[in-house]
């Protein structure tokens, strides 16, 4: 039997000033066992910590494009720590912070241009807006478009990689309020998308498997990327931009535990829990629980 090793790591980003519950949300969950809950039958668990990230006091930029400048430094922070410790290890564990940190993070994967990466996101929203489609100007909107290659210029290093992953190796899961143009564009991407009343239509483990095995003939190497408020309000109300019609905990557990048996999963991003509106922690044990029943592993 192979070794089995799990690396976490710490992202404590978020890109407006008034998300720094979602900043915080690392500590929170580390506070609350989310380690324990990782390293859990894990042959080899390894914690590199937290990224060091500046924090964000107030806004600037402009109106389409929302506080740039600090994105590009924590982006290019994540990005080399992502790349130097990811040696010979089976699997990171980003533990987020704001769905932004995916750019830094994937790109960090990512050693050569040709290399084939995969991408499941889950999310309530499409998260593929650009400075040309935006109506907040907010970057976390944004993520997943830029993976995928579209929006502004990154540093030489990332721009070098790009488009970090190809949008038709990108399956959405979860989707359920994209912006009017947001929604035009990824419409008119590579890019498989599943509602939650989609991904129920013929059976939760039956889509889970058509999405596994699309992902796995696209790709070398998965990434599985989940923003907690693709859950359902009435279980995850601590997010910032909830959304009824969502995911419940056993479909999301189907759809993590199918990906992880194609043996090809090397990265889970966990983001979107905002701990400033969780006053009694009800929701960080339902996330500690959750990540310590996803069985990251091919079994």
């Amino acid at each position: 039997m192979n070794m089995r090793s799990i690396s976490l790591l710490g992202v404590p980003l978020y890109t407006l000033a008034k998300n720094h519950g979602m900043g915080a949300a690392v500590q929170s969950l580390r506070h609350e066992g989310i380690v324990g809950a990782l390293s859990e039958r894990i042959d080899q668990f390894r914690d590199f910590g937290d990224v060091t990230l500046p924090s964000l006091t107030s806004d600037e930029g402009p109106p389409n494009l929302r506080n740039y400048d600090h994105f590009l430094n924590c982006t290019n922070a994540i990005f080399d720590v992502t790349r130097n410790l990811l040696k010979d290890e089976d699997m990171i564990f980003n533990l987020g912070g704001e769905c932004a940190l995916v750019l830094g993070s994937v790109a960090g994967l990512k050693q050569h241009p040709s290399d084939r990466l995969g991408l499941l996101w889950i999310d309530a929203h499409g998260d593929f807006n650009t400075p040309e489609t935006t109506g907040s100007g907010c970057v976390g909107g944004m993520p997943l478009a830029f993976v995928c290659g579209r929006g502004p210029r990154f540093s030489l290093e990332i721009e070098k990689l790009r488009p970090i992953i190809h949008e038709s190796a990108v399956v959405h899961l979860g989707g359920r309020d994209f912006d009017p143009l947001e929604s035009d564009a990824i419409n008119s991407s590579e890019i498989k998308l599943y509602s939650p009343s989609e991904f129920r239509k013929t059976g939760v483990d039956r889509t889970a498997a058509e999405i596994a095995d699309f992902l796995a003939d696209q790709s070398d190497r998965l990434i599985c990327h989940l923003d907690l408020d693709a859950i359902d309000p009435s279980i995850m109300p601590a997010v910032n931009y909830a959304c009824p019609g969502g995911l419940t905990l056993a479909e999301l557990r189907a759809a993590v535990r199918t990906i992880a048996k194609t043996g090809t999963l090397r990265a889970f991003n966990l983001a979107g829990y905002n701990s400033a509106l969780d006053k009694d922690g009800l929701c960080a044990k339902v996330i500690i629980n959750l990540v310590s029943s996803f069985s990251l592993y091919k079994s």
